[in-house]
């Protein structure tokens, strides 16, 4: 019976935290500048977390020569609260998964005509080019300093 109580205490809690990271992120995505991670592997957060589901039909992504390319880029506040998870998908489509609420989509365009004037396409540094040159791109695109 103890055992029980504890583990909906921890439930309840984990709901409260997640809660609490997505008033976060979506305060960061509002109000702050955020921060790019890249990861190897391709990275799926919950359904029940995701948002909206956004494609990047015309941005393309080099492949790192050198190094594995990065599967996954994650923009998160300082809080490691998570925002956006952009992805390379299996036929090298780009997708974003946004993880608070915010309308993503407007941004595609700046974030398109962004990755073509940087070369994203063709830039084949293992960090700063492809995926990672996409996600400066959206995280230029969600700086709240910049004029829409």
């Amino acid at each position: 019976m103890g055992c029980l109580a504890l583990t909906m205490v921890m439930a309840h809690t984990f709901v409260d935290q997640q809660d609490e990271n997505v008033v976060r992120a979506q305060a960061a995505a509002e109000n702050s500048g955020l921060n790019v991670r890249l990861s190897q592997r391709a990275i799926h957060p919950p359904k029940s977390l995701v948002k909206e589901v956004v494609e990047l039909p015309n941005v393309q992504a080099a492949r790192a020569r050198i190094a594995p390319s990065p599967q996954s880029a994650i923009l998160e506040d300082d809080h490691h609260s998570r925002v956006l998870i952009l992805s390379v998908l299996d036929d090298d489509r780009l997708q974003a998964r946004v993880l608070a609420d915010l309308d993503f989509a407007r941004h595609v365009p700046f974030v398109t005509a962004c990755a073509e004037h940087r070369g994203c396409a063709y830039d084949r540094r293992p960090i700063t080019g492809g995926l990672g040159c996409v996600a400066i791109c959206i995280q230029q695109a969600l700086d709240p300093s910049r004029e829409p």
